[in-house]
């Protein structure tokens, strides 16, 4: 009798590894593929960001650097002026907020990970699941419609159960070419929440890229939030010290 406690303890490891084995290959190559598309070693780029309410429509710009061999980035805003200077920084995991005003440092906690990313339809946790899209779900095709490289391709991703994540599951559709088309985001009730939409393709930096993304609110009508990429750098130089807390971003 009292081995049943170890091998139930035995059972419960081997589904877990089991359930990280699980992904299809082809869905993890082409989540892999469309992730290559839009980064690089190391990622200079600024972007418009354009939030838009029923009543009301707000535009910022920022520049980001993305050091994604060290898994940490930097995002400062440019404008408008009331919010200039103000810093995102990822550095372990760790999310924090530079705060110009009262020179301050502040570190963003696991109660604030929900709230919204300068009152847009992106949260703050979006900064941190950048790197674990992929390798906190497991991941499997659904479904394909077209053929050759027009081939939309529809995987459903899960987060393993020790993956922190605000879903149930995510929704995309990808071409098989690794062009990003959408991603849904499904709630915990089961519910489509939002989506992120990809379009404008053009070429930048001798790559062919989505140039804008759309977030919409599925269940607040009239309100998204709307991405536009102004340029972008790969495989380029990244200074050091912008990756320094309180350390204002070369010029």
């Amino acid at each position: 009798m009292k081995l049943y406690p170890i091998a139930t303890l035995l059972l419960i490891l081997l589904l877990s590894f089991a359930a990280h084995a699980e992904s299809d290959a082809e869905a993890l190559a082409l989540l892999h593929k469309s992730e290559a598309l839009m980064r690089s070693a190391a990622t200079a780029a600024e972007y418009q960001v354009d939030i838009i309410r029923p009543d009301w429509q707000r535009t910022m710009t920022f520049k980001s650097m993305d050091d994604n061999l060290k898994k940490r980035f930097r995002m400062e805003i440019l404008s408008p002026r009331k919010t200039k200077g103000t810093v995102f920084l990822k550095i372990d995991n760790k999310l924090s907020m530079y705060l110009p005003k009262l020179r301050r440092q502040i570190a963003i906690s696991p109660a604030m990970m929900h709230d919204a990313w300068m009152g847009s339809d992106f949260n703050n946790q979006d900064l941190l699941e950048a790197d674990a899209l992929i390798n906190g779900y497991t991941h499997r095709i659904t479904g394909r419609q077209g053929t050759g490289d027009q081939t939309v391709i529809s995987i459903e991703s899960v987060p393993h159960a020790e993956t922190t994540v605000s879903w149930l599951r995510l929704e995309h559709r990808i071409r098989s070419d690794g062009m990003p088309i959408d991603v849904t985001y499904i709630c915990r009730r089961g519910n489509p929440a939002r989506k992120l939409s990809f379009d404008r393709y053009q070429e930048m930096d001798d790559r062919t890229i989505p140039t804008r993304w759309s977030m919409e609110s599925l269940k607040e009508e009239g309100k998204r939030t709307i991405i536009t990429l102004k340029s972008i750098d790969f495989d380029t130089q990244l200074d050091e010290a912008a990756f320094t807390p309180m350390k204002k971003s070369p010029k």
